[in-house]
């Protein structure tokens, strides 16, 4: 009984530690200027990422940090098919009807609703990490200027519906040319509000600005296998897995 009692105790103290430290390193959520010149300035980022060009790629094909989750994205029809194990789903993005393979087979009820559910989790996590400028005029959104240093601000983002955690904020930090160099992050999912991720290895694909890798918390995390393209053959995709949403 004894010792249960001091297991007991040192568990209360690794919580009470864990939740202090959790306290130590958060930042409170700033309040930032909503109104015309925060739109402004999502725009001009908007503009500096090149959105028109984005908005006009066709299919986009990626790998989430270790490939484990694997997306092709038919942006005209916003279709993804989104895999993982032995899971497949076709789904449409924008009514979450889909179809549900598991290890090849057509499998519906009960089973495929939680297979979908947990694919259309997975889209709107991994995607952010891509796209997440992008998203700056989601429905949702609210968006507001804040000041990171005397006479420097950033844009923060905060999404009131939409997604998977409705009420998270990104404070995007903006270079000279209104290109992202990083974001703060208050969200559900991470104890420490107010973490850090940098935005800075932008690439081109059809024009459109991608960043597809991030350091957070000194690790280096990357998106593999993206590739952009006018046809399902240009990112070496021979059958069309849309069809069966028709």
């Amino acid at each position: 009984m004894k010792i249960i009692k001091i297991l007991l105790v040192i568990i209360v103290l690794l919580a009470i530690g864990g939740y202090a430290a959790t306290k130590y390193f958060s930042e409170d959520k700033p309040e930032g200027k909503v109104g015309t010149e925060a739109d402004r300035v999502a725009e001009m980022m908007l503009d500096r990422l090149n959105k028109t060009a984005f908005d006009q790629i066709p299919y986009l094909n990626f790998e989430f940090f270790g490939g484990g989750h694997k997306y092709l994205w038919d942006k005209k029809n916003n279709n993804a098919v989104i895999r993982w194990d032995d899971n497949k789903v076709v789904l449409n993005l924008d009514t979450q009807v889909g179809v549900v393979y598991k290890n090849d087979n057509l499998i519906e009820g009960e089973d495929a609703d939680k297979i979908k559910q947990t694919a259309w989790s997975y889209w709107c996590n991994d995607s952010f990490w891509m796209i997440a400028p992008f998203k700056v005029f989601d429905p949702g959104t609210v968006r507001s200027l804040v000041e990171v240093e005397e006479g420097t601000y950033g844009l923060m983002i905060e999404y009131k519906s939409g997604g998977v955690t409705p009420g998270d904020s990104y404070l995007w930090i903006l270079d000279d040319t209104y290109l992202p160099t990083g974001y703060k992050m208050w969200t559900q999912i991470l104890p420490v509000q107010g973490m850090y991720v940098d935005w800075n290895d932008w690439s081109d694909f059809m024009g459109a600005q991608l960043c597809i890798s991030h350091t957070m918390v000194g690790k280096k995390v990357s998106m593999e296998n993206v590739k952009a393209g006018n046809t399902l053959a240009e990112i070496g995709v021979s059958d069309n897995p849309f069809t069966v949403l028709q």
